[in-house]
């Protein structure tokens, strides 16, 4: 549905259509179940329909009021408005048309060709204002009700100008979308113009356009492009006769594809430059018949991604957290360089969650391991465990420089997991894919942060977490979703926090201590992305841990200052799915399903300056956003 500031330039009319004729239903009788709802959520949506409602609300009231309050008309009405009429028509008589002759004398002509327009309009309108006087028990038909503008007594304007469409330059969108014979297509679009906000006008995006046929095999659950798009990663979760798998596809292009072939066993593969946490990868090169595409390169079985993939901005790495289908432990980071024969994990602590790329490292979350020391003074028990402090190394004890030391190990995270608590505190870290150093962020209670490209902002969960019902999932417990500056250089001083009676953020890579509340918790699940220029935050949150529908926002921020723009809100909670794409001048994502009873379509926000529009396909199923 659409947010209520505004309709969108692609609603289908033959929705609002449909919910005026409801509204006028609603009148005269009680709609049924299914049709209250559905007109309830349209109109909590479309301010233009709750405006129509409104107006035929107060059209019926007027009416209405006339069965006690009959106005009086003057007794000499009629006869003053005969007469007019006779004196009108006598003067017609006398003087023609200019340009036509006077009718000869006898001639015979239509009565109605002599009757004045004016006086005629005049006594159409007092024959419906004295039936509706006289015949108060027949109440108007409010299937074909006027809006407000036609109401006796108000001027109805002619046709008022249409808005401009506005020109933008926006990065394209790319989505995957079935056919009804069960193929797939990649569909690129270009995005050169959008329609004001509450404007209509706006040609359909990829209207007529024929994508490019990929073989996906089974149908995916998720799609990860490449950066220079030769490649897609595709997910399947698995069921139980099935084995959750992850394999690339290459993308067909016009010359010959330049993905790398899979190495033949006993080819020396590429060497990550440190040591793996376990001496066999979990993952098998074995596909399962039938599920894969012809062309694809399975490097992942076995296993559920957890979150979704990304690749590093030179398309050389990609990383993603993924635990095994079958449900035995939780979700471990995995690595793939491009060209290897598989993705190996390289924690083993079974609560490690990818979250984004910084450059060319990694940025995870990992779940801080149970303390043996006894409780901190005003810490009551049954309470999570105390944070890692910044500036401590292996096994929590101080380093005498007061700087994060990197972990002895290239695993993130201990080799066994967590003990299990309701609630816990979030650990994150940077890992280079090169050499395998880690380095922990300077502040606790940090859960899968993302900076801007720029390296000045950082967004993150800030709290704690909870273990879900099953004991596999770490989700979002008490806190809520913050902005950040963000301190890249370990050699800082230490910043100051935003509470003038905490202590400092130890210097390290990190948030920097003064953070603005985005969206207050409590929240099931929340994701984060920032444009090319780090002047636009998309922010989505969802109520459950286990939907992948939520609401979506886009934030407005000063380059220079980070301050938020709370005079601008081009996006203030749409209704969309998990997995959106947010690039130079435009946002987009997928709607959900069964909004305003059609299916779900690629919905695109674009920008030029503080100027916003919008533009979307045709409503279809399966479909997903890839960039």
């Amino acid at each position: 549905m659409t947010l209520p500031f505004r309709r969108r330039h692609h609603d289908d009319e033959s929705t609002h259509d449909r919910a005026r004729a409801l509204t006028s239903a609603q009148m005269l009788d009680a709609l049924a179940p299914a049709d209250e709802a559905w007109l309830g959520r349209h109109l909590e949506a479309c301010a233009e329909c709750r405006r129509d409602r409104e107006a035929f609300l107060a059209d019926r009231d007027l009416l209405r009021s006339l069965r006690t309050t009959t106005p009086e008309p003057p007794r000499d009405l009629w006869a003053r408005t005969s007469a007019a009429i006779e004196v009108e028509a006598r003067r017609k008589r006398r003087i023609p048309a200019a340009g036509r002759p006077a009718a000869p004398s006898g001639s015979a002509r239509p009565r109605w060709s002599a009757f004045p327009i004016g006086a005629a309009a005049g006594v159409l309108v007092l024959v419906v204002v004295l039936g509706s006087v006289f015949f108060p028990g027949q109440e108007p038909s409010t299937q074909s009700a006027a809006p407000a503008s036609d109401r006796v007594g108000i001027v109805t304007p002619g046709p008022q100008p249409q808005a401009t469409n506005l020109a933008i330059t926006a990065d394209r969108v790319g989505w995957i979308r079935s056919g009804a014979d069960g193929s797939w297509e990649l569909v690129f679009s270009d995005i050169d113009e959008v329609c004001p906000q509450a404007k209509p006008g706006c040609e359909n995006l990829g209207a007529g356009q024929v994508g490019q046929q990929i073989d996906l095999g089974a149908a995916p659950d998720g799609i990860t492009i490449s950066p220079n798009e030769d490649q897609l990663v595709v997910e399947q979760r698995g069921d139980v006769t099935q084995p959750g798998q992850v394999y690339v596809v290459p993308v067909p292009t016009a010359t010959p594809a330049t993905t790398p072939e899979p190495t033949d066993p006993g080819t020396e593969t590429h060497d990550p430059g440190f040591s793996l946490p376990i001496e066999t990868p979990l993952v098998s090169p074995e596909a399962t018949p039938g599920s894969s595409p012809d062309n694809g390169v399975l490097i992942a079985t076995g296993v559920a991604m957890v979150g979704e993939a990304a690749y590093s901005a030179d398309g050389d790495w990609l990383a993603f957290s993924a635990r095994p289908s079958d449900g035995s432990t939780g979700p471990d980071l995995y690595l793939w360089r491009v060209g290897d024969e598989s993705a190996l994990p390289v924690t083993s602590d079974h609560a490690t969650y990818f979250s984004s790329w910084l450059d060319d490292q990694v940025l995870a979350s990992r779940v801080a391991p149970a303390s043996a020391e006894p409780p901190a003074e005003g810490e009551t028990d049954g309470e999570s465990p105390a944070p890692t402090k910044p500036g401590k190394g292996e096994g929590g004890k101080p380093e005498s420089s007061g700087k994060p030391a990197p972990a002895e190990s290239p695993i993130a995270g201990p080799s066994e997991a967590p003990a299990a608590a309701s609630k816990a505190h979030p650990i994150s870290f940077l890992l280079d894919p090169e050499t395998g150093t880690q380095t922990d962020l300077a502040s606790p209670d940090v859960w899968l942060p993302v900076v801007d490209p720029s390296g000045h902002f950082v967004a993150y969960w800030s709290g704690t977490v909870v273990l879900s019902a099953d004991g596999l999932d770490w989700q979002l417990g008490s806190g809520d979703v913050v902005l950040d500056g963000w301190t890249a250089d370990p050699d800082t001083e230490p910043a100051a926090t935003a509470d003038p009676d905490a202590s400092p953020v130890a210097a390290g890579p990190g948030p920097s201590g003064n953070p603005v509340v985005l969206v207050k918790g409590p929240a099931g699940a929340y994701k984060a992305k920032f444009d090319p220029d780090g002047t636009r935050l998309a922010v989505w949150v969802a109520e459950s841990a286990t939907e992948d529908q939520g609401r979506l926002q886009l934030i407005v921020l000063d380059p220079e200052t980070g301050a938020i723009d709370t005079g601008k809100k081009p996006l203030g909670g749409e209704p969309a799915l998990g997995r959106f794409s947010i690039d130079n001048g435009r946002l987009a994502w997928v709607t959900p399903p069964g909004q305003d009873g059609q299916d779900s379509s690629v919905q695109v926000l674009g920008w030029k300056g503080d100027d916003f529009g919008e533009i979307q396909t045709i409503p279809a199923r399966d479909l997903f956003i890839v960039r």
